[in-house]
Order: structure tokens, then C-alpha cells, then sequence
């Protein structure tokens, strides 16, 4: 039987993953009531995101989901009570493109987070955008291999986007920003993370940065 749908939209598939039984258990119930997404237990079924509920971002659950996710693959909400800075760039890497504090994780914003990978965005609390801004600024100036501006030519409109996303503006504000509509910064944006195969918009601002845009 099909999904109900939600405001027309069909519900996002979610696919859990939990380092414990009382994670799992915990997770069920703050989803439980939210009609914008459905839990599924089939990883292939198109647009499911997976989320991860583990104490810490070092978790083995968490790791081996990074690496065996597939380069343009599902991608991931991760939940998480500790998560070492120095490690962010690793699992944006390995397709986390949200993160959750777990005391910050009710049904509503676990619900925006899986939005907001389904459509290919971002969503992180602002401390661990900047850290990974910091870390990324770091190997520039270290000058380590691999980590050479200007990798591909991004337009102006583009590079403006990407700071926008970077200082954590939506995409309603980059669009009243720079005198575009909505859709169209959407379409730029997109198009963009389709051509230089970046996941979301966290791993898109890394990409300006690490290309010397910012």
C-alpha cells in the first residue's frame, strides 16, 4: 500500500540505525507521530535517508556506515551526544550531511534535519560549521597535497551562493541576497553540487573553501 501523503508530498523514507536497542527504542518514539517521514526497513528504496543514533561520532555503527556508503549514494542524519571536531571533515566525507545533538533531537527537528539531506542540502549546528570552515582554512594555509585553490571555475553567482550556505543563510535569503528567485538560487545550487559530485551543502562550502573561493 502506498505511503500516505503530507501537504501532497509523500513521506521521506528513513532508515534507522542505532548503536543500541534504548537509542533505537528512543528514536521510534520522537518519530512516531511525525507524518512527514515513514520508517522503512529497505535501504534501496529511492530518496531513503539514513539515520544514525549513536552516543558518540567515533561509534563503529557510525564508521562502517561511512565506509561502505557509496559515492553518490543514500546519505545520513547523524545523531550524537560527543563528536570530536578534528574528525567533522571524515564523516562529511563518508555522506553525513546532518548532524543532531542528541538533546536537541525531538520528532520536529529530527524531521528537518532528514528534509533538508533529502534535498541535497545541509544542516549542522552552527560550531560545527565553522570548525569545519576552520579546518579546511588549515590545510590551505599548511599547504597540504590535494588542497590547491581554484579547482574548477565557479561563477560569481555561485561563489555568492556557497557564502551565503557558509554563513548559514536559507535559501529564501541568498535568493532576497542577490535578487533571484528561490528557484533559481535551488537550480544553481543544485546544478552545482551535480557537477563538482558534491553531497550536500556542508560538503559544497568545503569545496569552495579547499578551491580557495573563501
Amino acid at each position: 500500500m502506498p505511503s500516505p501523503t503530507v501537504g501532497g508530498k509523500s513521506p521521506i523514507p528513513v532508515l534507522l540505525h542505532a548503536s543500541d536497542p534504548l537509542s533505537e527504542a528512543g528514536a521510534r518514539a520522537r518519530l512516531s507521530d511525525q507524518r512527514a517521514i515513514v520508517l522503512t526497513g529497505d535501504g534501496s528504496r529511492p530518496g531513503t535517508v539514513s539515520l544514525l543514533v549513536a552516543n558518540s561520532a567515533d561509534d563503529e555503527m557510525v564508521t562502517q556506515w561511512c565506509a561502505s556508503a557509496p559515492a553518490g549514494g543514500p546519505r545520513a542524519v547523524l545523531v550524537t551526544g560527543r563528536l570530536r571536531k578534528a574528525g567533522l571533515s571524515s564523516i562529511v566525507a563518508g555522506g553525513i550531511g546532518a548532524v543532531v545533538w542528541r538533546h536537541e533531537a525531538t520528532g520536529p527537528r529530527l524531521v528537518r534535519a532528514v528534509t533538508a539531506v533529502a534535498r541535497g542540502e545541509g544542516d549542522m549546528p552552527a560550531d560545527l560549521v565553522r570548525a569545519l570552515m576552520d579546518q579546511v582554512s588549515s590545510l590551505l594555509t599548511q599547504g597540504v597535497p590535494g588542497c590547491s585553490p581554484r579547482l574548477a571555475m565557479l561563477t560569481s553567482r555561485e561563489v555568492s551562493i556557497l557564502r551565503g550556505a557558509a554563513d548559514g543563510e536559507e535559501t529564501g535569503e541568498i535568493a532576497d541576497r542577490l535578487g533571484y528567485s528561490e528557484r533559481t538560487i535551488k537550480r544553481d545550487l543544485h546544478d552545482l553540487m551535480k557537477r563538482l559530485h558534491l553531497r550536500n551543502r556542508t560538503h559544497a562550502v568545503a569545496y569552495a573553501m579547499r578551491a580557495g573561493y573563501m
